[in-house]
This record gives C-alpha cells, structure tokens and sequence, in this order.
C-alpha cells in the first residue's frame, strides 16, 4: 500500500507525519492502519530518548484519525516524530465498533512486527485521551 505523506515542523520541535486513508472496505482501512504503523515504526529509533516508555495509538473517533507517538511514562513528552492518519470513508455501525476494530488490527499487527518488537516499549491503546491506556 503506499500513502502519500505529508510533513509539517511544529512550533514545539515536532514532526507531523499526516496521512488519509479513502478506502471504504475492511480489508483496505485493515491494510492502511497496518501500513500506518510500520511507517510510525522506521521513526522509533529516533524517536526513543532514556525516558521513552510508551508507544501510543490513539484513536480520535469524532475525527476518524489514528495518532501514533512514543512518549514518556507520564504520557506528556511526546517523541519528535508523530504519525497521523485520517479515514473518510470508515464507516461501521457505531463509534466504538470502529474502536474495537483499530485497536484490534493494531494488536494483531504489533504481534508480528519485527520493527517493533526491536524495541522495549509497552504498546497502548487508547480512545482520544490519555488518561485511560488500554495495554496491548
């Protein structure tokens, strides 16, 4: 699959890496939140600092947007590099449905993924804020 990314430098030392996903069917948003997270993953060597605890997926119902960041264990020093992607056509019947499967392709994804598993961080999922942290 390849997505056009665009970068954009932050006030605040941060590297937004932003996509959007048009596809409509299962298999295709599947293949694009897979897709997404490999990208994220060719950015956690640089991204990881002595302080780096987690990696975060966050999904962003009101939005249909997968942010994905490394941070710290108060989950407020984001890495430089984040990754977005927006779906527009991600249609299901309700907002946690939606939920549920994000974060259950990316935990099936996690479990094969060599460039992530190189890396010693807790996988956490979590639904527009951070303040609960689903573990994967």
């Amino acid at each position: 699959m390849t997505l056009n990314w665009t970068i954009e430098n932050t006030p605040d030392n941060h590297i937004i890496h932003s996509t959007t996903c048009r596809d409509n069917s299962q298999h295709a948003i599947q293949a694009a939140v897979d897709a997404c997270s490999e990208y994220a993953f060719t950015f956690l060597k640089d991204n990881i600092e002595d302080n780096s605890m987690y990696c975060l997926f966050d999904w962003d119902s009101s939005k249909s947007q997968l942010t994905i960041t490394v941070t710290d264990d108060t989950k407020q020093k984001d890495a430089e590099h984040i990754v977005k992607m927006t779906f527009t056509d991600f249609e299901s019947e309700s907002a946690e449905e939606q939920e549920d499967d994000v974060k259950y392709w990316v935990k099936d994804m996690l479990t094969t993924s060599l460039a992530f598993l190189k890396f010693s961080l807790v996988a956490g999922f979590t639904r527009g804020s951070r303040v609960r942290v689903e573990l994967l």
